[in-house]
């Protein structure tokens, strides 16, 4: 089951990855969803772009280890210092939206992997 989680997590990272080095950039437009999304004030969005690439540059760093070796933190540990950040810096109510908006993400990453590997067979 972890090794399923992690699939999905290092799934989202890379996806979240190559939109980012895509010539078609469309992070700036998708963190404006995402912060619409949470309704954040002028003075959280700092903060959560930076939580946003802290994550996402710690799930890359940990997909390479996981490739390399059984070394360095392992991603329950990332994504539970993820949501402490976020935490800190959300209202309750947005902290609410943003796990279930992450949880859904998982969710719907995991039934898409299954689809395509289904009708691959």
């Amino acid at each position: 089951m972890k090794k399923t989680i992690f699939a999905l997590v290092a799934m989202v990272m890379m996806t979240m990855s190559a939109n980012a080095q895509s010539e078609n950039n469309s992070k700036p437009m998708t963190f404006g969803r995402l912060s619409c999304f949470l309704e954040l004030r002028v003075n959280q969005v700092e903060p959560v772009k930076t939580a946003m690439a802290q994550f996402e540059q710690s799930m890359g760093a940990y997909y390479q280890v996981q490739n390399a070796s059984k070394g360095g933190e392992t991603w329950e540990k990332i994504l539970a210092g993820h949501k402490k950040a976020m935490k800190k810096v959300l209202s309750k109510k947005q902290y609410e939206k943003y796990v279930n908006a992450l949880e859904l993400t998982v969710k719907n990453t995991a039934e898409s992997m299954m689809h395509d590997a289904t009708a691959s067979k």
